[in-house]
């Protein structure tokens, strides 16, 4: 999606995040960095031997269990998916992002405060264009009761549809034209969420050791503990993970509709699409 604007942009000045991973509880520190046309997302592993550096592009997805991982055989940034949404949202395309831990912080749990800093550092349109491209054919994956599709659309759609017996949540769908105001006020506030039974499984697998009830709406089994930011939070989450997830590729056009679908499923998607669009 990447915004209103037709010309490729970054920040005007860098800035910086200190918080918590949500899966390794490390404290981790990362700060943005202005880029120049062309160059892409960017990670650098600061805390490194070399500092090496790695592209956000689909390609470099490495895992998706419980968040999105990009990475090499020797090392790994994790969770990157709410600040990518975020980006993606603010229509950032150029950026460094230095970062001296493997996992991302978690902030609030959703992508409100990293498009806060965004916004504060500033939006710096660049001379070159943005190239969004234009999906004229139906590209789908799908993994049993699980499915994805895009079809021809004139501008970025998302119809999804999260599918739960849980009684405190229940079957949530959500549909929004998607934009750079209305992924400011409808999605970017919606926090991640975890179900009280597979906290302490989780942890035992090493993931959600940074969870907490100021990063994460927690469901119990018959009530959800916080207050929610809005009725259908959970579902409005799932689009703002998607909307990261697909920022690993090129921005395009298209209706994309989701049933259950999460990073690894998006992942698939991101892919294909991409061969689409590159491979022909």
């Amino acid at each position: 999606m990447r915004s209103n604007s037709e010309k490729q942009q970054t920040l005007k000045e860098s800035i910086s995040y200190d918080g918590v991973g949500l899966h390794t509880g490390q404290n981790v520190k990362i700060t943005c960095k202005p880029l120049p046309a062309d160059s892409g997302i960017i990670f650098k592993r600061v805390d490194l031997p070399g500092k090496p550096e790695i592209k956000a592009e689909v390609d470099n997805v490495v895992a998706t269990n419980r968040s999105t991982t990009i990475g090499t055989d020797e090392y790994r940034i994790s969770t990157v998916e709410h600040l990518l949404s975020a980006l993606n949202g603010a229509g950032i395309d150029n950026l460094l992002i230095e970062i001296n831990a493997e996992e991302v912080p978690v902030t609030d749990g959703s992508a409100k405060v990293f498009l806060e800093l965004l916004y504060e550092a500033g939006i710096e349109e660049l001379d070159s264009k943005r190239k969004v491209y234009k999906i004229d054919e139906i590209i789908w994956v799908r993994e049993g009761d699980a499915y994805l599709v895009v079809l021809p659309f004139v501008s970025f759609k998302t119809s999804y549809t999260f599918v739960s017996e849980h009684s405190a949540i229940g079957n949530q769908f959500g549909e929004f034209i998607i934009n750079e105001e209305v992924f400011r006020d409808e999605l970017a506030p919606c926090r991640t969420f975890g179900f009280a039974q597979e906290i302490e499984d989780l942890q035992a697998r090493g993931l959600a050791l940074g969870g907490s009830l100021e990063n994460a709406i927690l469901i119990e089994e018959d009530e959800v503990i916080n207050d929610l930011r809005f009725p259908d939070e959970i579902v409005r989450h799932k689009i703002l993970d998607l909307v990261g997830d697909l920022s690993l590729i090129p921005p395009f056009k298209g209706h994309i509709i989701a049933v259950r679908s999460g990073h690894k499923l998006n992942v698939k998607l991101a892919k294909n699409i991409k061969s689409y669009l590159f491979d022909q």
